[in-house]
């Protein structure tokens, strides 16, 4: 082959190359789903009408308006109980796997295994301080708007 011949047949590739990183790169930023960067882009933009909303949208009379916000109070309460039960089973739960898990583990395994779930405890207690002080910051959308 002459040298002209494989210059081209280069350029050719390099070409190609170009444009399909160029064709990719324009898909991936106006065609393919993103996927969120945080905890508050991942849930979905579709929300549960607010009581403001409601007002605005049905027309709700004052007294309608502090009807709702007692239904939504009540129903809150009746979440906070049902929430607390289902805890208390989550524990009684635990608790027997960790009866089961005890008696198939050695003592030194035992207290291997105490240090594995006391630092699992204070990262994932971490975790948690550290959403509970970022939410702090990012205004919440939920709800009624005060």
């Amino acid at each position: 082959m002459k040298n002209g011949n494989k210059f081209w047949i280069v350029l050719s590739f390099i070409i190609v190359f170009v444009a399909g990183i160029a064709t990719g790169i324009l898909v991936e930023n106006n065609f393919l789903d993103k996927k969120p960067r945080n905890s508050t882009e991942r849930r979905s933009s579709i929300r549960f009408p607010t009581l403001d909303m409601m007002a605005e949208e049905l027309g709700l009379t004052a007294e309608q308006q502090e009807q709702l916000r007692e239904i939504f109070n009540n129903n809150e309460e009746r979440l906070k109980t049902y929430r607390s039960q289902i805890h208390d089973h989550y524990r009684t739960l635990r608790a027997q796997l960790k009866q089961e898990m005890d008696n198939v583990f050695t003592e030194e395994q035992k207290a291997k295994f105490e240090a594995m779930i006391e630092k699992y405890l204070s990262e994932r207690k971490k975790e948690t301080e550290d959403r509970k002080r970022r939410s702090k910051r990012e205004p919440s959308n939920r709800g009624e708007r005060r």
